[in-house]
């Protein structure tokens, strides 16, 4: 199959799904179970978990020594670069003979020991919940059973959506548990 025929074969396949996606989302059948026998738009708040990375710092101590003075002994001459490289051609640019000096140095006896911290950063994989709302086309069965998600105390959750035919679910709060008392008696 030549390749120019075999592109457009798939660009029409991707076309025809997008066409029968669409039309079958917009039916006004049960998103749960198919049914198309008294469906209505329904909102509820839906829970999903959502994964976050958190940065933790903390401090890694690291030993180093510093050495005491040391002095200078011995020294060393070499002349370099004196006469061209048999394998270069002498013609080519190159520098003049060159003094090169360099002295032996002691290190000293006594050294201290020192601590230095680096700070370190470690990342932390954690999810948390994520709430959000859903507009369903539900039949009466499973909107009896289809419930949204339970609230904690103090969670932040979005508004509803403001679509005038559809209908809301209420959310649920769970329970806050008590505090036990203190006090000695």
């Amino acid at each position: 199959m030549p390749p120019r025929l075999h592109s457009t074969l798939l660009a029409a396949l991707a076309v025809l799904l997008t066409f029968v996606a669409s039309a079958r989302a917009g039916d006004g059948c049960c998103a749960h179970c198919g049914s198309c026998d008294g469906c209505q738009k329904v909102c509820r708040l839906v829970c999903d978990e959502k994964k976050i990375d958190v940065i933790c710092w903390g401090c890694e101590c690291e030993d180093f020594c510093v050495p005491g003075p040391s002095h200078r002994d011995c020294k060393h001459c070499k002349m370099l670069c004196e006469e061209c490289n048999e394998a270069e051609d002498c013609y080519k640019p190159h520098g003049g003979p060159k003094k090169f000096v360099w002295y032996d140095w002691i290190p000293s006896t006594c050294a201290k020991v020192f601590t230095k911290k680096k700070l370190m950063q470690k990342k932390v994989k954690t999810t948390v919940p994520n709430y959000k709302w859903v507009v369903e086309d539900l039949c009466s069965k499973c909107e009896a059973r289809a419930e949204s998600a339970q609230v904690e105390p103090g969670a932040k959750i979005p508004p509803a959506p403001a679509i005038a035919d559809a209908k809301l679910k209420p959310v649920r709060a769970t329970a806050a548990v008590p505090e036990k008392s203190t006090k000695q008696r």
